[in-house]
């Protein structure tokens, strides 16, 4: 059965558009010849740090598809050094000014971190699940990391040398925009160019143009097509994603230079391809900026995983502030029971949804049947019965 699900995977990705920055981005790092184990929790799938900042616990989301660091604009420390402003582009590709300013020092593990430069983004929308983002330029400026999600925990080094005799499955990445590009398999034979990105949830996620070439050029990939529909899943920093037709991939494997995902379902998005934090559950991750490499080390011996994830039947994203419809596929129970892109969710179990922060507050029971009232694109009022 497919299940109801909030689309969360591109919500906090953010680029700097410009090359060059009018501001120093340089921080300092209090120890030299250092190797840090810091505890990490994993939230919903993603690696969230806790530092100290101005003598108070900040949980931090370490978001490699960010190239800076981010705070919220309802969270802000108490003091911070104003820098200007900068022109940034979401994982929709859409634009918008943002403030960018200097975070007072704060404790990371056993390190102080001086300097470090963030970006200031509207108030949360999704949800309350971290005070802040750290970005990849924490390791990008000379920092050697494994995360380790199975044991919670990231190690910190700006040790050169530190992890390279270790086994596992290297990649070269390119910086784009200041942020990591690998190449990965989707299909035999093909190769997609994807972002690196640990603030996004999926697995993996295919840009609808780069799908569209590799099924021009092969059968092979319209055989591994699920599904097809119109519709909006992907909420960006600054935009949701305009409707267009979004299609469910199968894949029979995902390869990592040697290391296979197996049995994998996908979505195409307007955005970049990327690989999101669900890696993590199957492997730790060490990012090495010197030789600009990522390895995957697997937590079992194999040199495969059997994922068959469970793919969602409806995306609900923010309209007008209200939690909509943007997405729903015909084959899941949610649109045979009568849910429709565009509904409006009114309340759901009598109680009333007047934000999307309300929508995702909500405390869904997997496997149970909640009893949705949504207001249809004609203005009609339907209730139903819809299993998340």
């Amino acid at each position: 059965m497919h299940r109801v699900f909030v689309f969360l995977s591109l919500l906090l990705s953010l680029t700097v558009s410009a090359q060059t920055y009018r501001y120093s981005t340089s921080f300092v790092v209090s120890q030299r010849n250092f190797c840090d184990t810091i505890p990490i929790d994993v939230v919903d799938g993603h690696a969230v740090v806790t530092v100290m900042m101005d003598h108070e616990p900040m949980r931090m989301m370490i978001d490699t598809g960010s190239a800076q660091g981010m705070v919220f604009s309802n969270r802000m420390p108490a003091y911070w050094k104003e820098l200007g402003n900068i022109i940034s582009h979401d994982a929709n590709n859409h634009t918008d000014t943002v403030k960018v300013l200097q975070l007072p020092p704060f404790k990371l593990g056993k390190n102080t971190i001086s300097g470090y430069v963030a970006t200031v983004m509207p108030r949360a929308t999704i949800s309350d699940r971290w005070d802040a983002i750290i970005g990849f330029d924490l390791f990008n400026k000379g920092l050697k990391a494994k995360i380790d999600t199975q044991n919670k925990v990231l190690i910190l080094t700006d040790r050169k040398k530190m992890f390279d005799t270790e086994s596992g499955y290297e990649l070269k990445y390119k910086l784009k925009w200041f942020v990591p590009y690998i190449m990965v398999s989707p299909f035999i034979r093909h190769t997609d160019e994807v972002l690196f990105d640990t603030g996004a949830t999926p697995l993996y996620e295919m840009n609808k143009q780069s799908f569209d070439t590799h099924a021009y050029k092969s059968k092979n990939v319209g055989s591994q097509v699920e599904d097809r529909t119109q519709g909006s899943a992907a909420i960006g920093g600054h935009s949701v994603e305009q409707s267009d037709e979004v299609v469910l991939l199968h894949l029979n494997r995902l390869e990592w230079n040697g290391f296979e995902f197996k049995d994998v379902r996908a979505l195409t998005t307007q955005g970049s391809s990327r690989i999101g934090a669900a890696v993590m559950d199957y492997a730790a991750v060490v990012i090495n900026p010197f030789k600009k490499k990522i390895k995957l080390q697997p937590y079992s011996s194999c040199d495969s995983v059997h994922v068959g994830n469970k793919m969602f039947g409806t995306a609900f994203v923010p309209i007008n502030g209200r939690p909509a419809v943007g997405l729903i596929f015909e084959t899941s129970d949610a649109y045979r029971q009568g849910l429709r892109q565009g509904d409006i969710i009114e309340s759901i179990d009598g109680e009333k949804m007047y934000t999307f922060r309300d929508f995702t507050r909500f405390p869904f029971v997997k496997g149970r049947k909640h009893k949705f009232v949504v207001v249809d694109t004609e203005g009609n009022r339907k209730e139903l019965m819809v299993e998340r």
